[in-house]
């Protein structure tokens, strides 16, 4: 694939502007769009690949009926819960569980604007589940902006994880409109929920107090 370079005398090199072309559009100079031929189809020769991680900054686990849970014996409030263990914990409420984590939303709208989505990962860790050889923790989305005292969702199930061990961590790969959703400003986290009681889907998930274990989103982009 071709690329456009001019010629710098200065350093008697040549050098790659295609990422650093800038066009005045009358009030300002913004990055130029520079396509190539490569044989067969026009590319964009002036995107670059980026890969960005960001840490969970806040995250909570809540009971069935939605309000934040405290600290317990099992695991700090933090941690996310999904699904129903009862009557071996939480006898008192009977239905399903929820969590909720949030990013640094702001940066990444700053990070991913402009962009075009590539790829959407998650990482997390289980630290707990019903069984003892399998589970799955579903996965939606929600546009709440820092830590919650209830529950919200905007979309439910977009993503499962599968386990087959207690104590087990994972890269899932997320919808891509979810990328889209974060640079557009229309979801700032991530869920943990599901309208079951089955015990297969009761599963916790680190919080952010977890050091190495914390959940954490990976995004794929050209800009």
């Amino acid at each position: 694939m071709g690329k456009v370079k001019i010629w710098n005398s200065g350093a008697n090199d040549w050098w790659d502007v295609a990422h650093n072309t800038r066009i005045w559009d009358g009030h300002n100079w913004k990055k130029a769009k520079i396509r190539g031929w490569n044989g067969h189809n026009w590319v964009m020769l002036s995107e670059e690949r980026h890969v960005d991680t960001w840490e969970a900054t806040w995250s909570h686990g809540y009971w069935s009926w939605g309000s934040a849970k405290p600290a317990t014996s099992l695991q700090p409030n933090n941690y996310l819960q999904s699904g129903a263990y009862n009557p071996f914990h939480d006898f008192y409420d009977v239905g399903a569980g929820h969590g909720m984590m949030g990013f640094n939303d702001g940066d990444i709208r700053n990070k991913l604007a402009g962009a075009r989505i590539e790829k959407v990962e998650l990482y997390v860790y289980e630290t707990h589940m019903a069984y003892y050889n399998k589970g799955c923790t579903v996965f939606g989305t929600h546009n709440a902006r820092g830590w919650q005292a209830r529950f919200q969702e905007s979309n439910y199930d977009i993503a499962r994880a599968y386990w087959s061990h207690r104590g087990q961590d994972q890269w899932i790969t997320l919808p891509n409109w979810v990328g889209d959703n974060f640079r557009d400003n229309k979801l700032a986290g991530i869920t943990t929920n599901i309208n079951s009681k089955d015990w297969y889907y009761y599963t916790i998930i680190a919080g952010t107090t977890a050091g190495w274990k914390k959940p954490k989103l990976r995004i794929t982009y050209w800009k």
